[in-house]
């Protein structure tokens, strides 16, 4: 294995490397109020450029303790700490907002960081609050959570195991139709069985589930069912593969890679492996950035830290996948997905 390593490390080092999902700019403002500063310089930094990174999604995602009345506050201050936050690692990262801006991070060796909206709950139904976080940097959004709002109903979250019914409504097809007019990218990740089969069925772009996995792997209702899987990819859509273990389903074992890959083979097997990515949906960082009284967060992260991806590339070659097939997955696939919704 260590040989495999050894290679992986290399392939990461020498090609595009990218993370469809990494609630950075929420862990940002957490760890800014409590009074820390420097937060992807003191946290991340090192971690990326050891694993090679050359693009990672930011979501905005707001709590539910922030929910209704201070989640338009929360996620505009989300972006502003982000970009506070930048201002110390200038010369290593860029929010990218164009293409221009992707070539400009390509051509200085620097990391880029794009947003999007992990759940539209703050907006209500003023869609064109939209206008105001296109302009802040944002490039696509996610109608929901695993909570319901106004737009969508979200599928039951991690911890559980429930069918949670309901298609969008009608403001949520609205939202489509204005995230469409921004030409940002649509993220079906937490959207329950209904609302992807509306989305299919309205939006005529190519869309992504940043961070899920194969249902048939592992029966989760936060994974994707074959059928989701090969009509999304019929679409010319990407799947962000997740590496929290309760959805890898190795939680209980620790078999963590194993899992992994077993996700990945069967979603290449079914469609081909340029439909996929990345999306680590690492978290255990931003668990403890969070606030609490007399307890221990619970930590369901795949990996310690980015610094570990490579160990599921090595994997990769190891189970035989060709070498161009995990070049794609480590971060072309992502980055020719993402380059389209790109001004």
């Amino acid at each position: 294995m260590n040989n495999f390593i050894n290679y992986a490390q290399k392939l990461h080092l020498e090609n595009y490397v990218a993370d469809a999902h990494l609630d950075l700019a929420g862990e940002i403002l957490l760890r800014h109020q409590a009074g820390e500063t420097n937060i992807i310089q003191r946290y991340y930094l090192d971690n990326f450029r050891t694993a090679g990174l050359n693009l990672i999604m930011s979501t905005i995602y707001v709590d539910d303790a922030a929910l209704p009345e201070a989640g338009l506050k929360n996620a505009l201050l989300q972006a502003a700490a982000l970009n506070h936050d930048l201002t110390s690692v200038v010369n290593d990262v860029i929010l990218v907002k164009t293409r221009e801006d992707l070539e400009i991070a390509r051509c200085q060796d620097k990391i880029a960081i794009i947003l999007y909206i992990e759940g539209l709950d703050f907006i209500g139904i003023d869609l064109s609050l939209l206008d105001i976080f296109y302009d802040l940097g944002v490039r696509g959004a996610s109608l929901t959570w695993s909570r319901r709002n106004m737009l969508a109903s979200g599928c039951c979250r991690a911890i559980e195991k429930k069918a949670i019914t309901g298609g969008l409504s009608e403001y949520g097809f609205a939202a489509l139709n204005k995230l469409s007019q921004l030409s940002c990218f649509i993220d079906v990740s937490h959207l329950n069985d209904d609302g992807f089969a509306d989305i299919l069925n309205t939006v005529s772009k190519p869309f992504i589930a940043t961070h899920s996995n194969a249902r048939a792997v592992y029966d989760s209702y936060r994974n994707l069912t074959d059928e989701q899987i090969v009509s999304l990819c019929r679409r010319g859509g990407l799947i962000g593969i997740n590496a929290c273990s309760l959805i890898t389903g190795s939680y209980e074992n620790g078999n963590h890679l194993d899992k992994l890959v077993q996700h990945i083979m069967h979603i290449t097997k079914l469609v081909g492996s340029q439909h996929l990515c990345y999306g680590f949906d690492l978290c255990n960082s931003y668990a403890l950035a969070e606030p609490r009284l007399n307890s221990e967060p619970e930590l369901f992260d795949c990996f310690e830290n980015h610094r570990d991806a490579p160990l599921l590339t090595a994997a990769l070659l190891e189970r035989g996948m060709p070498e161009d097939e995990v070049i794609g997955i480590i971060g072309r696939n992502l980055r020719n997905f993402i380059i389209n919704y790109l001004p």
